[in-house]
Formats: structure tokens, sequence, C-alpha cells
């Protein structure tokens, strides 16, 4: 599999994740705003895992965006030293697939993830139940979203459990 293979795959598994909470936001009655609110908060966070996570805005120009996500990736490697030590070993072929299959990932780790969940500690502490709610529901949502796309990664041995080995 190549990594424009890689990237279209993990594009349609964002996609399906984001219209199928769509379709339970639809399907809920609005009078049940809770419930309406909570998957209104959870499909942002799907539909943010697939465009702060670059794999929906460019996609079909996907060979600019590798080179332009380099940067990143090679600051995530210093967080992440097995990814990196892997990375360093393959060919510029296989370093496409890799960052490809991770590059997603460890920016929504990164970049959203973590301070998420600072800010819901910071909310549990305080008693702050409105956003501790609101931020365990994104939460969550983007550890589900991590979670498809590493069952992915599994499933099709493209350098599976990574994060499990940092």
């Amino acid at each position: 599999m190549n990594y424009l293979e890689i990237d279209k795959f993990l594009v349609d598994i964002t996609r399906a994740k984001c219209n199928e909470c769509k379709a339970r936001l639809d399907a809920t009655p609005k009078d049940r705003a809770s419930e309406r609110k909570a998957l209104m908060i959870e499909n942002g966070m799907y539909t943010l895992c697939g465009n702060a996570g670059l794999l929906f805005n460019t996609y079909g120009t996907r060979e600019g965006l590798y080179r332009t996500r380099q940067n990143f990736f090679t600051y995530a490697m210093t967080k992440y030293p097995r990814h990196g030590e892997i990375y360093a070993t393959l060919s510029d072929d296989e370093k496409l697939c890799f960052m490809a299959a991770w590059q997603a990932d460890l920016f929504m780790r990164d970049q959203l993830l973590a301070g998420y969940l600072n800010e819901l500690a910071q909310a549990e502490a305080a008693g702050d139940t409105k956003n501790t709610f609101e931020l365990r529901i994104k939460v969550g949502a983007v550890c589900e979203m991590l979670s498809i796309w590493e069952a992915w990664r599994v499933g099709n041995n493209i350098y599976p459990h990574l994060i499990e080995e940092e």
C-alpha cells in the first residue's frame, strides 16, 4: 500500500465516523437538548480530527501536504522517540507511508488531546460541571478516533502499536 492509499483509507474512516455521528444527531429528537448538545460536540470533534489532522483539508493534493508536514513530523519525533527510531531506518517511499499512517494521529495527540486532558483535569478539580461535561465528550471523541485509526493500522499491519511502546 502506498502513502496515498493509506491517506485515502484514513480520510474515508474519519469521514465515516463523522457521518455516523451526524446520523445519530439527526435521529435525536429536538426536545432532547442535552443529548443533542453532546452529539454536536462529539461530531465537531470527529470533524476536527479530520480538519486539524489535515486529512480533509488537502485531500487530493496530498503530495504537497507531506512536504509541508515534514517539519511537524520531525518535531513530533522528539516526543515519540520510538517513531523517530523507526522513521530514521526507512527508505524515502517508506517514510511517506509512515508519515501518512501517523501524522494525523501524532498531531491530534500533541496539539489537541494533551491540552484537552489538562483542561479536563482543571475543570474537574474546580468542580466546573459544564466544562467537565463538554471536555469529557471532546476527550472521548478524540480518543475514539485515535482508537479507530490504530485499529485500522493494526488490521493492515501498517506500523501498529507504536504509541503503546512509548
